[in-house]
């Protein structure tokens, strides 16, 4: 029998900046990434965005409160997770998040209080992820040869 999966990877930019929690004395942050697509469809470019709610917890937390901000380009790896409740009126609700086990911030135009110029910024797992991960560093449009 095989295993399940539940993976996510994402590249896009905060919508605002993460909102900070302290849980029982554990960090967390929530945020939102915005997601563009450009694609061709009968001869015309389109294009669609779309938004996902992210959650971080303990020191990676800690690192997006100090260093990402809206605007600012960033790629998460993580999971899906769905949360449900009973709203005040008994109907059933859910939503689902991205639960972030990495994220690092990318080079390039927008926002955030990172001061990196176009160098990428890595920061490290949750500590129950068990990823690990290598540098990077944003080379910038002009030298992709393409």
């Amino acid at each position: 029998m095989a295993n399940d999966l539940n993976k996510i990877l994402l590249i896009g930019r905060l919508t605002r900046d993460p909102e900070f929690k302290s849980i029982n004395g554990s960090s967390v942050v929530n945020f939102s990434v915005a997601n563009n697509r450009i694609y061709v469809s009968g001869g015309e470019k389109k294009e669609e965005t779309h938004y996902f709610d992210c959650v971080a917890w303990g020191k990676l937390a800690d690192i997006l409160k100090q260093y990402a901000g809206k605007g600012k380009q960033v790629a998460i790896e993580g999971r899906l997770q769905q949360q449900s409740w009973e709203t005040p009126e008994g109907k059933k609700a859910s939503k689902i998040r991205i639960f972030v086990e990495s994220a690092q911030l990318l080079g390039g135009q927008g926002g955030g209080s990172s001061s990196g110029g176009d160098r990428g910024s890595e920061f490290p797992p949750s500590q129950d992820s068990g990823m690990g991960g290598g540098d990077y560093e944003y080379a910038g449009d002009d030298d992709i040869p393409f």
